[in-house]
Protein backbone atom coordinates (compact mmCIF):
# COMPACT_ATOMS: atom_id res chain seq x y z
CA UNK A 1 0.00 0.00 0.00
CA UNK A 2 3.00 2.29 0.62
CA UNK A 3 3.91 2.05 -3.05
CA UNK A 4 0.38 2.99 -4.11
CA UNK A 5 0.31 6.01 -1.82
CA UNK A 6 3.65 7.25 -3.15
CA UNK A 7 2.46 6.81 -6.74
CA UNK A 8 -0.73 8.79 -6.16
CA UNK A 9 1.19 11.63 -4.50
CA UNK A 10 3.54 11.92 -7.48
CA UNK A 11 0.77 12.36 -10.05
CA UNK A 12 1.10 16.13 -9.53
CA UNK A 13 4.19 15.85 -11.77
CA UNK A 14 2.13 15.36 -14.92
CA UNK A 15 -0.68 17.08 -16.79
CA UNK A 16 -4.34 16.42 -16.12
CA UNK A 17 -4.71 14.35 -19.29
CA UNK A 18 -1.64 12.29 -18.40
CA UNK A 19 -2.97 11.87 -14.87
CA UNK A 20 -6.25 10.45 -16.19
CA UNK A 21 -4.34 7.98 -18.36
CA UNK A 22 -2.15 6.93 -15.44
CA UNK A 23 -5.14 6.52 -13.13
CA UNK A 24 -6.87 4.43 -15.78
CA UNK A 25 -3.92 2.03 -15.61
CA UNK A 26 -3.89 2.11 -11.82
CA UNK A 27 -7.55 1.08 -11.64
CA UNK A 28 -7.24 -1.67 -14.23
CA UNK A 29 -5.10 -4.46 -12.79
CA UNK A 30 -6.16 -6.92 -15.50
CA UNK A 31 -4.98 -4.61 -18.29
CA UNK A 32 -1.64 -3.91 -16.63
CA UNK A 33 -1.07 -7.62 -16.04
CA UNK A 34 -1.82 -8.28 -19.72
CA UNK A 35 0.69 -5.62 -20.79
CA UNK A 36 3.42 -6.96 -18.55
CA UNK A 37 2.99 -10.49 -19.89
CA UNK A 38 2.99 -9.38 -23.53
CA UNK A 39 6.14 -7.28 -23.68
CA UNK A 40 9.72 -8.51 -23.84
CA UNK A 41 11.47 -7.56 -20.63
CA UNK A 42 14.97 -8.36 -19.39
CA UNK A 43 14.92 -11.19 -16.88
CA UNK A 44 16.69 -9.03 -14.31
CA UNK A 45 14.23 -6.12 -14.58
CA UNK A 46 12.32 -5.80 -11.29
CA UNK A 47 10.49 -2.66 -12.38
CA UNK A 48 9.08 -1.37 -15.67
CA UNK A 49 8.37 2.13 -16.98
CA UNK A 50 5.03 2.60 -18.77
CA UNK A 51 5.06 5.69 -21.00
CA UNK A 52 1.95 7.80 -20.45
CA UNK A 53 2.78 10.08 -23.39
CA UNK A 54 4.47 9.78 -26.76
CA UNK A 55 7.36 12.03 -25.74
CA UNK A 56 10.68 10.16 -25.77
CA UNK A 57 11.78 11.44 -22.37
CA UNK A 58 8.61 10.72 -20.40
CA UNK A 59 6.57 11.07 -18.34
CA UNK A 60 6.36 7.45 -17.19
CA UNK A 61 4.65 5.38 -14.55
CA UNK A 62 6.94 2.95 -12.71
CA UNK A 63 5.42 -0.42 -11.80
CA UNK A 64 6.86 -3.61 -10.38
CA UNK A 65 7.09 -6.78 -12.44
CA UNK A 66 3.93 -8.07 -10.73
CA UNK A 67 1.96 -4.88 -11.47
CA UNK A 68 2.23 -2.82 -8.27
CA UNK A 69 2.42 0.93 -8.86
CA UNK A 70 5.54 2.60 -7.43
CA UNK A 71 5.79 6.20 -8.64
CA UNK A 72 5.27 8.63 -11.49
CA UNK A 73 8.22 10.45 -13.13
CA UNK A 74 7.86 13.70 -15.04
CA UNK A 75 9.42 14.37 -18.43
CA UNK A 76 13.20 14.39 -18.20
CA UNK A 77 13.45 12.61 -14.86
CA UNK A 78 16.07 9.87 -15.14
CA UNK A 79 15.58 6.16 -14.41
CA UNK A 80 17.19 2.89 -15.48
CA UNK A 81 14.08 0.75 -16.01
CA UNK A 82 13.04 -0.79 -19.36
CA UNK A 83 10.35 1.32 -21.05
CA UNK A 84 7.13 0.19 -22.71
CA UNK A 85 6.59 2.90 -25.38
CA UNK A 86 3.26 4.67 -25.38
CA UNK A 87 2.32 3.37 -28.83
CA UNK A 88 2.92 -0.25 -27.81
CA UNK A 89 1.14 0.33 -24.51
CA UNK A 90 -2.00 1.75 -26.13
CA UNK A 91 -2.02 -1.05 -28.73
CA UNK A 92 -1.95 -3.67 -25.96
CA UNK A 93 -4.67 -1.83 -24.04
CA UNK A 94 -6.79 -1.85 -27.20
CA UNK A 95 -6.41 -5.64 -27.33
CA UNK A 96 -7.62 -5.86 -23.73
CA UNK A 97 -10.66 -3.75 -24.62
CA UNK A 98 -11.35 -5.97 -27.64
CA UNK A 99 -11.16 -9.12 -25.52
CA UNK A 100 -13.61 -7.64 -23.02
CA UNK A 101 -16.02 -6.69 -25.79
CA UNK A 102 -15.85 -10.26 -27.10
CA UNK A 103 -16.53 -11.70 -23.65
CA UNK A 104 -19.54 -9.42 -23.27
CA UNK A 105 -20.79 -10.50 -26.70
CA UNK A 106 -20.28 -14.13 -25.75
CA UNK A 107 -22.46 -13.68 -22.68
CA UNK A 108 -25.19 -12.04 -24.76
CA UNK A 109 -24.94 -14.81 -27.35
CA UNK A 110 -25.55 -17.60 -24.85
CA UNK A 111 -29.08 -18.95 -24.87
CA UNK A 112 -30.68 -19.93 -21.56
CA UNK A 113 -30.02 -23.60 -22.27
CA UNK A 114 -26.37 -23.08 -23.29
CA UNK A 115 -23.07 -23.02 -21.46
CA UNK A 116 -19.90 -21.30 -22.65
CA UNK A 117 -18.55 -24.54 -24.13
CA UNK A 118 -21.60 -24.76 -26.37
CA UNK A 119 -20.40 -21.72 -28.30
CA UNK A 120 -17.54 -23.73 -29.79
CA UNK A 121 -20.11 -26.34 -30.83
CA UNK A 122 -21.46 -23.77 -33.27
CA UNK A 123 -18.16 -23.88 -35.17
CA UNK A 124 -18.72 -27.60 -35.71
CA UNK A 125 -22.40 -27.50 -36.59
CA UNK A 126 -23.40 -24.26 -38.31
CA UNK A 127 -21.47 -24.83 -41.51
CA UNK A 128 -21.44 -21.91 -43.93
CA UNK A 129 -24.08 -20.17 -41.79
CA UNK A 130 -21.70 -19.33 -38.92
CA UNK A 131 -22.28 -15.62 -38.33
CA UNK A 132 -19.79 -12.97 -37.30
CA UNK A 133 -21.39 -12.82 -33.88
CA UNK A 134 -20.89 -16.58 -33.46
CA UNK A 135 -17.24 -16.35 -34.44
CA UNK A 136 -16.51 -13.39 -32.18
CA UNK A 137 -18.23 -15.09 -29.24
CA UNK A 138 -16.11 -18.22 -29.70
CA UNK A 139 -12.94 -16.16 -30.14
CA UNK A 140 -13.49 -14.69 -26.67
CA UNK A 141 -12.37 -18.06 -25.28
CA UNK A 142 -9.43 -18.52 -27.67
CA UNK A 143 -6.86 -18.48 -24.82
CA UNK A 144 -8.60 -21.52 -23.31
CA UNK A 145 -8.61 -23.55 -26.53
CA UNK A 146 -4.88 -24.26 -26.57
CA UNK A 147 -3.80 -25.89 -29.84
CA UNK A 148 -7.25 -27.43 -30.41
CA UNK A 149 -8.09 -25.26 -33.47
CA UNK A 150 -4.80 -26.19 -35.18
CA UNK A 151 -5.16 -29.88 -34.48
CA UNK A 152 -8.88 -29.91 -35.25
CA UNK A 153 -8.22 -28.16 -38.54
CA UNK A 154 -5.95 -30.94 -39.75
CA UNK A 155 -7.96 -33.81 -38.27
CA UNK A 156 -11.39 -32.70 -39.50
CA UNK A 157 -9.92 -31.54 -42.81
CA UNK A 158 -8.60 -35.02 -43.47
CA UNK A 159 -11.91 -36.59 -42.45
CA UNK A 160 -13.77 -34.25 -44.79
CA UNK A 161 -11.56 -35.23 -47.73
CA UNK A 162 -12.17 -38.94 -47.02
CA UNK A 163 -15.92 -38.50 -46.66
CA UNK A 164 -16.13 -36.47 -49.85
CA UNK A 165 -14.23 -39.19 -51.73
CA UNK A 166 -16.71 -41.78 -50.51
CA UNK A 167 -19.74 -39.66 -51.38
CA UNK A 168 -18.45 -38.57 -54.79
CA UNK A 169 -18.13 -42.13 -56.14
CA UNK A 170 -21.76 -42.05 -57.24
CA UNK A 171 -22.18 -38.26 -57.31
CA UNK A 172 -24.04 -38.29 -60.63
CA UNK A 173 -26.55 -40.84 -59.35
CA UNK A 174 -27.21 -39.47 -55.88
CA UNK A 175 -30.87 -38.98 -55.08
CA UNK A 176 -31.60 -36.63 -52.19
CA UNK A 177 -33.34 -38.66 -49.49
CA UNK A 178 -33.01 -39.20 -45.77
CA UNK A 179 -29.75 -41.17 -45.90
CA UNK A 180 -28.00 -39.00 -48.47
CA UNK A 181 -29.15 -35.80 -46.78
CA UNK A 182 -27.52 -36.95 -43.54
CA UNK A 183 -24.22 -37.72 -45.29
CA UNK A 184 -24.24 -34.46 -47.23
CA UNK A 185 -25.02 -32.45 -44.10
CA UNK A 186 -22.17 -34.15 -42.26
CA UNK A 187 -19.83 -33.31 -45.13
CA UNK A 188 -21.03 -29.71 -45.18
CA UNK A 189 -20.35 -29.31 -41.47
CA UNK A 190 -16.91 -30.93 -41.65
CA UNK A 191 -15.73 -28.88 -44.63
CA UNK A 192 -16.82 -25.61 -43.06
CA UNK A 193 -15.53 -26.56 -39.62
CA UNK A 194 -12.14 -26.74 -41.31
CA UNK A 195 -12.62 -23.23 -42.66
CA UNK A 196 -13.70 -21.81 -39.30
CA UNK A 197 -10.90 -23.44 -37.35
CA UNK A 198 -8.39 -22.08 -39.85
CA UNK A 199 -9.47 -18.54 -39.00
CA UNK A 200 -9.81 -19.28 -35.29
CA UNK A 201 -6.30 -20.76 -35.22
CA UNK A 202 -4.84 -17.87 -37.19
CA UNK A 203 -6.50 -15.36 -34.86
CA UNK A 204 -4.51 -16.68 -31.90
CA UNK A 205 -2.04 -14.42 -30.16
CA UNK A 206 1.62 -14.43 -31.16
CA UNK A 207 2.66 -16.72 -28.32
CA UNK A 208 0.10 -19.33 -29.37
CA UNK A 209 1.22 -19.20 -33.00
CA UNK A 210 4.83 -19.60 -31.93
CA UNK A 211 3.88 -22.49 -29.66
CA UNK A 212 2.26 -24.28 -32.57
CA UNK A 213 5.34 -23.80 -34.72
CA UNK A 214 7.55 -24.96 -31.87
CA UNK A 215 5.65 -28.17 -31.23
CA UNK A 216 4.61 -29.04 -34.79
CA UNK A 217 7.23 -27.29 -36.90
CA UNK A 218 6.96 -29.80 -39.75
CA UNK A 219 3.24 -29.50 -40.38
CA UNK A 220 2.29 -25.83 -40.53
CA UNK A 221 2.01 -26.03 -44.33
CA UNK A 222 -0.17 -29.13 -43.94
CA UNK A 223 -2.50 -27.12 -41.72
CA UNK A 224 -3.32 -24.63 -44.46
CA UNK A 225 -3.57 -27.35 -47.09
CA UNK A 226 -6.12 -29.15 -44.90
CA UNK A 227 -8.28 -26.08 -45.41
CA UNK A 228 -7.55 -25.38 -49.08
CA UNK A 229 -8.13 -29.06 -49.91
CA UNK A 230 -11.85 -28.40 -49.44
CA UNK A 231 -11.76 -26.72 -52.86
CA UNK A 232 -13.57 -23.39 -52.65
CA UNK A 233 -12.23 -19.85 -53.01
CA UNK A 234 -12.85 -18.90 -49.39
CA UNK A 235 -10.91 -21.95 -48.20
CA UNK A 236 -7.79 -20.89 -50.12
CA UNK A 237 -8.14 -17.29 -48.94
CA UNK A 238 -8.47 -18.36 -45.31
CA UNK A 239 -5.44 -20.61 -45.65
CA UNK A 240 -3.38 -17.71 -47.03
CA UNK A 241 -4.60 -15.44 -44.22
CA UNK A 242 -3.55 -17.97 -41.60
CA UNK A 243 -0.13 -18.30 -43.24
CA UNK A 244 0.34 -14.53 -43.12
CA UNK A 245 -0.44 -14.57 -39.40
CA UNK A 246 2.38 -17.09 -38.79
CA UNK A 247 5.00 -14.74 -40.23
CA UNK A 248 8.60 -15.23 -41.33
CA UNK A 249 9.13 -18.57 -39.54
CA UNK A 250 7.03 -20.49 -42.07
CA UNK A 251 8.69 -19.24 -45.26
CA UNK A 252 10.98 -22.30 -45.51
CA UNK A 253 8.00 -24.66 -45.21
CA UNK A 254 6.08 -22.90 -47.97
CA UNK A 255 9.11 -22.76 -50.24
CA UNK A 256 9.44 -26.51 -49.77
CA UNK A 257 5.69 -27.00 -50.34
CA UNK A 258 5.93 -25.12 -53.63
CA UNK A 259 8.86 -27.23 -54.80
CA UNK A 260 6.99 -30.44 -53.96
CA UNK A 261 3.59 -29.41 -55.36
CA UNK A 262 2.44 -31.78 -58.12
CA UNK A 263 -0.91 -30.17 -58.96
CA UNK A 264 -2.38 -26.71 -59.19
CA UNK A 265 -4.12 -26.93 -55.78
CA UNK A 266 -0.79 -27.50 -54.07
CA UNK A 267 0.77 -24.71 -56.10
CA UNK A 268 -2.03 -22.27 -55.25
CA UNK A 269 -1.80 -23.09 -51.55
CA UNK A 270 1.97 -22.52 -51.53
CA UNK A 271 2.18 -19.38 -53.68
CA UNK A 272 -0.89 -17.91 -51.97
CA UNK A 273 0.68 -18.37 -48.56
CA UNK A 274 4.01 -16.87 -49.64
CA UNK A 275 2.35 -13.89 -51.30
CA UNK A 276 0.17 -13.28 -48.24
CA UNK A 277 3.29 -13.24 -46.06
CA UNK A 278 4.90 -10.61 -48.30
CA UNK A 279 1.76 -8.45 -48.50
CA UNK A 280 1.00 -8.49 -44.77
CA UNK A 281 4.65 -8.07 -43.72
CA UNK A 282 6.48 -5.69 -46.04
CA UNK A 283 9.84 -6.71 -44.57
CA UNK A 284 9.37 -10.18 -46.11
CA UNK A 285 8.70 -8.87 -49.61
CA UNK A 286 12.27 -9.15 -50.86
CA UNK A 287 12.71 -12.74 -49.74
CA UNK A 288 9.40 -13.89 -51.22
CA UNK A 289 10.11 -12.01 -54.45
CA UNK A 290 13.41 -13.86 -54.87
CA UNK A 291 11.61 -17.17 -54.43
CA UNK A 292 9.06 -16.33 -57.13
CA UNK A 293 11.52 -14.79 -59.57
CA UNK A 294 13.67 -17.93 -59.46
CA UNK A 295 10.91 -19.80 -61.35
CA UNK A 296 11.34 -17.67 -64.45
CA UNK A 297 8.76 -16.44 -67.00
CA UNK A 298 5.24 -17.92 -67.23
CA UNK A 299 4.20 -20.65 -69.66
CA UNK A 300 1.39 -19.77 -72.13
CA UNK A 301 -0.16 -23.25 -71.93
CA UNK A 302 0.72 -24.80 -68.57
CA UNK A 303 0.79 -28.58 -68.57
CA UNK A 304 3.34 -29.89 -66.09
CA UNK A 305 3.67 -29.04 -62.41
CA UNK A 306 6.77 -27.01 -63.33
CA UNK A 307 4.60 -24.91 -65.62
CA UNK A 308 2.06 -24.42 -62.85
CA UNK A 309 4.74 -23.32 -60.41
CA UNK A 310 6.12 -20.76 -62.86
CA UNK A 311 2.68 -19.39 -63.64
CA UNK A 312 1.59 -19.32 -60.02
CA UNK A 313 4.76 -17.49 -58.97
CA UNK A 314 4.40 -14.98 -61.81
CA UNK A 315 0.74 -14.32 -60.98
CA UNK A 316 1.54 -13.66 -57.33
CA UNK A 317 4.37 -11.30 -58.25
CA UNK A 318 1.78 -9.29 -60.17
CA UNK A 319 -0.48 -9.18 -57.10
CA UNK A 320 2.44 -8.08 -54.91
CA UNK A 321 3.25 -5.28 -57.37
CA UNK A 322 -0.35 -4.00 -57.54
CA UNK A 323 -1.80 -4.61 -54.08
CA UNK A 324 -4.10 -1.58 -53.95
CA UNK A 325 -5.47 -2.19 -57.45
CA UNK A 326 -6.08 -5.87 -56.70
CA UNK A 327 -7.87 -4.99 -53.46
CA UNK A 328 -10.16 -2.62 -55.35
CA UNK A 329 -10.83 -5.30 -57.97
CA UNK A 330 -11.78 -7.70 -55.16
CA UNK A 331 -14.21 -5.17 -53.71
CA UNK A 332 -15.74 -4.76 -57.17
CA UNK A 333 -16.41 -8.49 -57.35
CA UNK A 334 -17.82 -8.43 -53.84
CA UNK A 335 -20.24 -5.65 -54.73
CA UNK A 336 -21.45 -7.57 -57.78
CA UNK A 337 -21.98 -10.69 -55.67
CA UNK A 338 -24.08 -8.76 -53.15
CA UNK A 339 -26.26 -7.27 -55.88
CA UNK A 340 -26.71 -10.72 -57.43
CA UNK A 341 -27.70 -12.30 -54.12
CA UNK A 342 -29.99 -9.35 -53.35
CA UNK A 343 -32.24 -10.38 -56.22
CA UNK A 344 -33.74 -13.11 -54.04
CA UNK A 345 -34.65 -10.61 -51.30
CA UNK A 346 -38.06 -8.93 -51.46
CA UNK A 347 -38.21 -5.31 -52.56
CA UNK A 348 -38.10 -2.94 -49.64
CA UNK A 349 -35.84 -5.17 -47.53
CA UNK A 350 -33.14 -3.00 -45.86
CA UNK A 351 -30.39 -5.32 -47.10
CA UNK A 352 -31.46 -5.37 -50.73
CA UNK A 353 -29.01 -3.67 -53.10
CA UNK A 354 -29.77 -3.05 -56.76
CA UNK A 355 -26.62 -1.12 -57.71
CA UNK A 356 -22.98 -1.96 -57.07
CA UNK A 357 -22.20 1.57 -55.93
CA UNK A 358 -24.67 1.27 -53.05
CA UNK A 359 -22.95 -1.76 -51.47
CA UNK A 360 -20.82 -0.76 -48.43
CA UNK A 361 -17.12 -1.63 -48.67
CA UNK A 362 -17.24 -3.77 -45.52
CA UNK A 363 -20.05 -5.91 -46.91
CA UNK A 364 -18.35 -6.17 -50.30
CA UNK A 365 -15.12 -7.34 -48.66
CA UNK A 366 -16.89 -10.08 -46.70
CA UNK A 367 -18.86 -11.15 -49.76
CA UNK A 368 -15.60 -11.65 -51.69
CA UNK A 369 -13.71 -13.36 -48.85
CA UNK A 370 -16.58 -15.64 -47.76
CA UNK A 371 -17.66 -16.68 -51.25
CA UNK A 372 -17.40 -20.41 -51.91
CA UNK A 373 -16.52 -19.97 -55.58
CA UNK A 374 -15.82 -23.01 -57.74
CA UNK A 375 -12.03 -23.20 -57.64
CA UNK A 376 -12.02 -25.56 -60.63
CA UNK A 377 -13.25 -22.73 -62.87
CA UNK A 378 -10.23 -20.95 -64.39
CA UNK A 379 -11.89 -17.55 -64.20
CA UNK A 380 -12.56 -18.04 -60.50
CA UNK A 381 -8.99 -19.22 -60.00
CA UNK A 382 -7.95 -15.82 -61.33
CA UNK A 383 -10.26 -14.09 -58.86
CA UNK A 384 -8.78 -16.14 -56.00
CA UNK A 385 -5.27 -14.99 -56.92
CA UNK A 386 -6.43 -11.38 -57.12
CA UNK A 387 -8.21 -11.63 -53.76
CA UNK A 388 -5.03 -12.81 -51.99
CA UNK A 389 -4.12 -9.13 -51.50
CA UNK A 390 -7.35 -8.49 -49.60
CA UNK A 391 -7.15 -11.73 -47.63
CA UNK A 392 -3.57 -11.03 -46.53
CA UNK A 393 -4.57 -7.76 -44.85
CA UNK A 394 -7.98 -8.84 -43.58
CA UNK A 395 -9.11 -9.24 -40.00
CA UNK A 396 -10.56 -12.53 -38.82
CA UNK A 397 -14.07 -11.06 -38.69
CA UNK A 398 -13.88 -9.98 -42.35
CA UNK A 399 -14.54 -13.60 -43.37
CA UNK A 400 -17.98 -13.60 -41.69
CA UNK A 401 -21.28 -11.90 -42.37
CA UNK A 402 -23.25 -10.36 -39.50
CA UNK A 403 -26.17 -12.61 -38.61
CA UNK A 404 -28.73 -10.38 -40.33
CA UNK A 405 -26.92 -10.88 -43.63
CA UNK A 406 -26.59 -14.64 -43.12
CA UNK A 407 -30.34 -14.88 -42.72
CA UNK A 408 -31.13 -12.58 -45.64
CA UNK A 409 -28.63 -13.93 -48.18
CA UNK A 410 -28.02 -17.56 -47.31
CA UNK A 411 -31.20 -18.90 -45.74
CA UNK A 412 -31.33 -22.49 -44.46
CA UNK A 413 -28.91 -25.13 -45.70
CA UNK A 414 -30.17 -27.53 -48.38
CA UNK A 415 -28.53 -30.84 -49.41
CA UNK A 416 -28.29 -29.66 -53.04
CA UNK A 417 -25.73 -27.13 -51.86
CA UNK A 418 -23.31 -29.83 -50.71
CA UNK A 419 -24.16 -32.08 -53.63
CA UNK A 420 -23.04 -29.32 -55.99
CA UNK A 421 -19.69 -29.13 -54.16
CA UNK A 422 -19.26 -32.90 -54.45
CA UNK A 423 -19.97 -32.77 -58.17
CA UNK A 424 -17.28 -30.13 -58.59
CA UNK A 425 -14.75 -32.70 -57.49
CA UNK A 426 -16.25 -35.42 -59.62
CA UNK A 427 -15.98 -33.20 -62.70
CA UNK A 428 -12.42 -32.22 -61.82
CA UNK A 429 -11.34 -35.85 -61.47
CA UNK A 430 -12.23 -36.41 -65.11
CA UNK A 431 -9.49 -33.97 -66.10
CA UNK A 432 -6.28 -35.96 -65.84
CA UNK A 433 -3.23 -33.82 -65.22
CA UNK A 434 0.38 -35.02 -65.41
CA UNK A 435 1.97 -35.53 -62.01
CA UNK A 436 5.61 -35.95 -62.99
CA UNK A 437 7.80 -32.90 -62.70
CA UNK A 438 11.23 -32.45 -64.21
CA UNK A 439 13.71 -31.71 -61.43
CA UNK A 440 16.90 -29.66 -61.72
CA UNK A 441 20.24 -31.41 -61.95
CA UNK A 442 21.94 -32.14 -58.65
CA UNK A 443 24.35 -29.24 -59.12
CA UNK A 444 21.79 -26.79 -60.56
CA UNK A 445 20.47 -23.89 -58.44
CA UNK A 446 17.53 -24.91 -56.25
CA UNK A 447 14.19 -23.70 -57.58
CA UNK A 448 13.25 -22.21 -54.19
CA UNK A 449 15.58 -19.27 -54.77
CA UNK A 450 17.92 -19.94 -51.86
CA UNK A 451 21.01 -19.78 -54.07
CA UNK A 452 22.12 -23.23 -52.92
CA UNK A 453 22.60 -26.21 -55.19
CA UNK A 454 19.58 -28.49 -55.61
CA UNK A 455 21.38 -31.39 -53.87
CA UNK A 456 22.19 -29.14 -50.88
CA UNK A 457 18.68 -27.73 -50.53
CA UNK A 458 15.29 -29.20 -51.51
CA UNK A 459 16.89 -32.03 -53.51
CA UNK A 460 18.74 -33.29 -50.47
CA UNK A 461 17.99 -36.51 -48.62
CA UNK A 462 16.13 -34.75 -45.78
CA UNK A 463 13.33 -33.56 -48.05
Amino acid sequence: MAHDHHFLERLDRVTREQTEFALGLYRDHEAVAYVLTHVNLPEAAARVALAVDRAADGPVVIVTRDGRFVTCLASGMRHDHPVVPHGQLTALLAKVADKRARRELAQRELRPDEEEGDLFHRVLTRGSRLAREDFMAVSAFEPLLGLAPFLGLMDIGLQAVKLRAAVSVNADKIVVNGATTKALEQLHRMEWSTAHMTVLAGAAERKKLDAFLGTRATVEASATFACSAQGGTTFFLRAAWMTARFGKAVIPSYKAALVKATDWMGVLDAVGGLAALAIRHSALGGEVRRVFEAYGPPTPTPVTPDDMRRNGAFAMLDVMDHVDERMEMTLKVGRSLVVMWSQQIPDGHPLKYTEDAAVPDELAKTAALAWDGNIFDQRIQGFTITAMATAARASAEDFYYPREFVRAYLGPWHPEESLARVRRWKDAEAKVLPTRSSQPGRNDPCTCGSGKKWKKCHGGPSI
